[in-house]
Protein backbone atom coordinates (compact mmCIF):
# COMPACT_ATOMS: atom_id res chain seq x y z
CA UNK A 1 0.00 0.00 0.00
CA UNK A 2 2.72 2.17 0.94
CA UNK A 3 4.71 2.01 -2.51
CA UNK A 4 1.39 2.39 -4.52
CA UNK A 5 1.42 6.14 -2.28
CA UNK A 6 4.64 6.48 -2.90
CA UNK A 7 4.19 5.90 -7.23
CA UNK A 8 1.12 8.22 -7.03
CA UNK A 9 3.04 11.01 -5.08
CA UNK A 10 5.69 10.89 -7.66
CA UNK A 11 3.40 10.90 -10.72
CA UNK A 12 1.71 14.02 -9.14
CA UNK A 13 4.82 15.43 -8.69
CA UNK A 14 6.10 14.75 -12.60
CA UNK A 15 2.52 16.14 -13.79
CA UNK A 16 2.62 19.11 -11.81
CA UNK A 17 6.30 19.91 -13.41
CA UNK A 18 4.79 19.13 -17.00
CA UNK A 19 1.84 21.80 -16.22
CA UNK A 20 4.49 24.51 -14.84
CA UNK A 21 6.97 24.26 -17.64
CA UNK A 22 8.55 27.32 -18.72
CA UNK A 23 7.12 28.86 -21.88
CA UNK A 24 9.73 28.68 -24.90
CA UNK A 25 12.29 31.11 -25.70
CA UNK A 26 9.99 33.84 -28.31
CA UNK A 27 10.83 33.15 -31.94
CA UNK A 28 9.87 34.79 -35.58
CA UNK A 29 6.64 33.66 -36.93
CA UNK A 30 6.32 32.28 -39.66
CA UNK A 31 4.87 35.13 -42.23
CA UNK A 32 3.24 38.97 -42.46
CA UNK A 33 0.65 39.51 -44.38
CA UNK A 34 0.44 43.14 -43.11
CA UNK A 35 1.41 46.18 -41.15
CA UNK A 36 0.42 49.56 -40.32
CA UNK A 37 2.09 52.48 -38.82
CA UNK A 38 0.70 55.92 -37.27
CA UNK A 39 1.72 58.35 -34.40
CA UNK A 40 0.16 59.06 -31.97
CA UNK A 41 1.22 61.69 -29.48
CA UNK A 42 4.49 60.83 -28.95
CA UNK A 43 4.17 56.90 -29.87
CA UNK A 44 4.81 55.29 -32.54
CA UNK A 45 1.74 52.45 -32.65
CA UNK A 46 2.92 49.31 -35.03
CA UNK A 47 0.13 46.68 -35.92
CA UNK A 48 0.58 43.91 -37.73
CA UNK A 49 -1.32 40.87 -38.64
CA UNK A 50 0.55 37.65 -40.08
CA UNK A 51 -0.08 33.86 -39.50
CA UNK A 52 2.16 31.01 -37.40
CA UNK A 53 2.48 27.48 -39.49
CA UNK A 54 1.01 25.18 -36.65
CA UNK A 55 -1.53 25.47 -32.88
CA UNK A 56 0.17 26.33 -30.02
CA UNK A 57 1.90 29.22 -30.31
CA UNK A 58 1.31 32.50 -27.86
CA UNK A 59 2.47 35.14 -26.58
CA UNK A 60 2.56 36.76 -30.08
CA UNK A 61 3.59 40.13 -30.01
CA UNK A 62 5.99 42.94 -31.60
CA UNK A 63 9.82 44.01 -30.83
CA UNK A 64 12.44 46.32 -31.87
CA UNK A 65 14.93 44.26 -33.86
CA UNK A 66 18.30 46.15 -33.68
CA UNK A 67 19.36 49.94 -32.30
CA UNK A 68 18.16 52.47 -34.79
CA UNK A 69 21.37 52.84 -37.44
CA UNK A 70 21.71 56.66 -37.62
CA UNK A 71 21.75 56.60 -41.82
CA UNK A 72 18.48 54.35 -42.17
CA UNK A 73 15.06 55.74 -42.50
CA UNK A 74 13.82 52.45 -42.01
CA UNK A 75 13.04 51.14 -38.40
CA UNK A 76 12.97 47.56 -37.86
CA UNK A 77 10.38 45.52 -35.59
CA UNK A 78 10.51 41.97 -35.34
CA UNK A 79 6.90 40.05 -34.92
CA UNK A 80 7.82 36.74 -32.37
CA UNK A 81 5.56 34.23 -30.68
CA UNK A 82 5.92 31.65 -27.84
CA UNK A 83 6.57 27.84 -30.04
CA UNK A 84 4.38 25.12 -28.62
CA UNK A 85 6.66 22.95 -26.01
CA UNK A 86 8.55 20.25 -28.08
CA UNK A 87 6.60 17.11 -28.31
CA UNK A 88 3.20 18.82 -27.74
CA UNK A 89 -0.09 17.83 -30.03
CA UNK A 90 -1.17 20.54 -31.93
CA UNK A 91 -3.11 21.54 -35.03
CA UNK A 92 -0.52 21.81 -38.32
CA UNK A 93 -1.51 24.87 -40.32
CA UNK A 94 -0.99 28.48 -40.86
CA UNK A 95 -2.97 29.97 -38.30
CA UNK A 96 -3.71 33.37 -38.25
CA UNK A 97 -2.18 35.47 -35.31
CA UNK A 98 -1.87 39.40 -34.67
CA UNK A 99 0.02 42.40 -32.56
CA UNK A 100 0.04 46.05 -31.86
CA UNK A 101 2.74 47.62 -30.51
CA UNK A 102 2.95 51.28 -28.47
CA UNK A 103 6.59 52.52 -28.99
CA UNK A 104 8.77 55.38 -28.42
CA UNK A 105 8.95 57.72 -31.38
CA UNK A 106 11.19 56.99 -33.57
CA UNK A 107 14.83 59.32 -34.38
CA UNK A 108 14.38 62.29 -36.76
CA UNK A 109 14.18 60.85 -40.56
CA UNK A 110 12.81 57.38 -40.32
CA UNK A 111 9.52 57.18 -42.26
CA UNK A 112 8.73 53.55 -42.09
CA UNK A 113 8.98 50.66 -39.96
CA UNK A 114 10.01 47.29 -41.66
CA UNK A 115 8.08 44.17 -39.54
CA UNK A 116 10.37 40.82 -40.36
CA UNK A 117 9.16 37.22 -39.60
CA UNK A 118 10.66 34.23 -40.79
CA UNK A 119 9.78 33.76 -44.16
CA UNK A 120 9.35 37.36 -45.32
CA UNK A 121 9.23 40.91 -44.01
CA UNK A 122 6.48 43.92 -44.72
CA UNK A 123 7.40 47.45 -44.84
CA UNK A 124 4.95 50.28 -44.16
CA UNK A 125 4.81 53.78 -43.83
CA UNK A 126 4.53 55.71 -40.58
CA UNK A 127 1.36 57.78 -41.28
Amino acid sequence: MQSVRHFLVAAAALALAAATATVAAPKPIYKIDSVSAKTVGRNLIVTASGAVNSGGWTSAHLRLSEIHKVESDTEVIEFVAAPPPPGAVVVQTLLPVSATATLALPPYGVVQVKVVAETNSVTAPIR
